[in-house]
């Protein structure tokens, strides 16, 4: 009984360190302004940067099919962005810490972009080398200013994740859909498609 308290303590502890590390890159006025709107926005969404051990891939066809996501639950207007957003990859123990790198690469990079939508999604997901195993699955929002608005991160500790139990890229993209319907499902949009 006792090893058991340990381990709900451990690993309550551990999500909350994950949480604070999340919120702490976001902007809190980018977050205020976002969590203000009303109606509907738009969003250009970067091709899936998808880590393979060591390297990065950009998928066009995963943002793709984040767009139709988008659209089909009527959570923003999307549009797809040209190029990609090439972040470092740079492995550790702490996932919040990878996220909040990779955060801070994407919204300095679309500082010196000419965005014309309201935001900019990017989603990130981590695999091993052989993307047998998904290791952690992040999304960053920023405003066209290239501040940060809303993200999210997610492993096995978390609800999304263990609802999918991925184990490639295609897994980490339905856990980020997941995250996205979840995180923004009371933002649902009006979008006319006449």
């Amino acid at each position: 009984m006792i090893i058991l308290r340990k381990a709900v303590l451990l690993l309550m502890c551990f999500t909350i360190l994950i949480l604070s590390g999340c919120s702490s890159y976001i902007s809190k006025e980018a977050k205020q302004k976002f969590d203000a709107r009303e109606g509907a926005f738009s969003v250009t969404v970067y091709p899936v940067s998808v880590v393979l051990g060591s390297k990065r891939v950009h998928e066009e066809a995963l943002a793709a099919e984040i767009i139709d996501f988008l659209i089909k639950e009527k959570l923003a207007v999307p549009v797809m962005a040209e190029g990609v957003i090439d972040i470092p990859v740079k492995w550790g123990i702490d996932q919040s810490k990878m996220a909040k790198q990779s955060a801070i690469n994407f919204c300095e990079q679309i500082k010196g972009d000419e965005i014309t939508t309201d935001y900019v999604l990017l989603v990130e997901i981590l695999c091993n080398a052989s993307e047998t195993e998904v290791r952690g699955v992040h999304y960053f929002l920023c405003d066209k200013d290239g501040n940060l608005a809303n993200g999210g991160l997610t492993n096995s500790h978390w609800a999304e994740f263990e609802e999918v139990k991925p184990h490639s890229r295609q897994g980490g993209l339905a856990v980020a859909k997941l995250m996205l319907s979840n995180g923004w499902q009371d933002d649902k949009i009006e979008i006319n498609t006449d």
